[in-house]
């Protein structure tokens, strides 16, 4: 992290210690405001907990330029975060263009039907019934990869 306070024992300026077994801050008819120069830490040996209302318009939001789920060894994690809508329109397409799954789906399709054909010693080509089945294995599987892209979209956690 770029900065981390001293601790309290430490800390060689003025600072006021509330120490008590329990703290209450209560803003009854507006907001409670918190502001700080350079960071504001947060420690609990327990739960940390962020609560809004169950009404539709309630909402958490985090507003910063880089966003960071964890430490990894000390260090700030660097596995970027996949973005649901693209992802889904990357892998399954949209309207106006082709997915990841649909080209997969052609190629088999190309292979079902122009590659796996036998010619009998009289009559025009058939397809090879040996490789049927499991083309059509192997599209089904895309069909459901297909849904799952669907499913598995957050409708809580949203991102830019």
């Amino acid at each position: 992290m770029s900065y981390t306070p001293d601790a309290p024992y430490i800390y060689q300026g003025k600072q006021i210690i509330i120490d008590s077994d329990r703290l209450i801050f209560n803003a009854k008819n507006d907001s409670i405001l918190l502001f700080s120069d350079k960071a504001i830490g947060f420690s609990t040996n327990g739960s940390f907990n962020f609560d809004t209302s169950d009404k539709e318009d309630s909402k958490f939001i985090v507003n910063s330029p880089n966003i960071y789920f964890g430490l990894k060894d000390g260090n700030l994690p660097t596995e970027p975060l996949i973005l649901g809508h693209k992802m889904q329109e990357w892998m399954v397409g949209d309207d106006l263009t082709e997915g990841l799954l649909d080209l997969l789906e052609d190629i088999l399709d190309m292979i079902g039907n122009e590659i796996s054909y036998i010619a009998p010693p009289a009559g025009p080509t058939t397809p090879n019934a040996t490789n049927i089945i499991p083309l059509q294995r192997r599209i089904d599987k895309l069909s459901v990869l297909r849904n799952k892209f669907k499913e598995n979209l957050s409708n809580q956690v949203k991102t830019i």
